[in-house]
């Protein structure tokens, strides 16, 4: 999860943090250069992480603790919040990178 200052200080931000402690391990990680409301970054099932952005309500909160369970509606239903950037991909798997091997599931 995104812990940069603009990210940091909406609310939405400690909601997200709290939905996601109770299923999954959480990691702190530097800006990753989206400021539009909390930002998570998924590993499920796959080497490339999915960036998530703008997950302000609780419906997409409830969809993105349903979609690290596993359920396929629930990812598709997220597509439109996914950030295809390459720029941002490319600094969230280098912050991954640095980090030492643990499990992760959201970050």
């Amino acid at each position: 999860m995104c812990v940069g200052k603009d990210c940091r200080k909406r609310c939405e931000s400690a909601k997200v943090r709290t939905v996601l402690e109770r299923g999954c391990d959480v990691v702190d990680l530097k800006c990753v250069g989206l400021c539009d409301g909390p930002v998570v970054v998924a590993l499920i099932d796959s080497v490339k992480p999915a960036v998530y952005a703008k997950l302000r309500t609780k419906k997409q909160r409830s969809l993105l603790v349903a979609m690290i369970s596993g359920d396929g509606r629930a990812r598709k239903e997220l597509a439109g919040r996914r950030v295809t950037k390459k720029k941002v991909a490319a600094a969230v798997v280098r912050q991954i990178r640095r980090r030492p091997s643990e499990t992760r599931h959201a970050a």
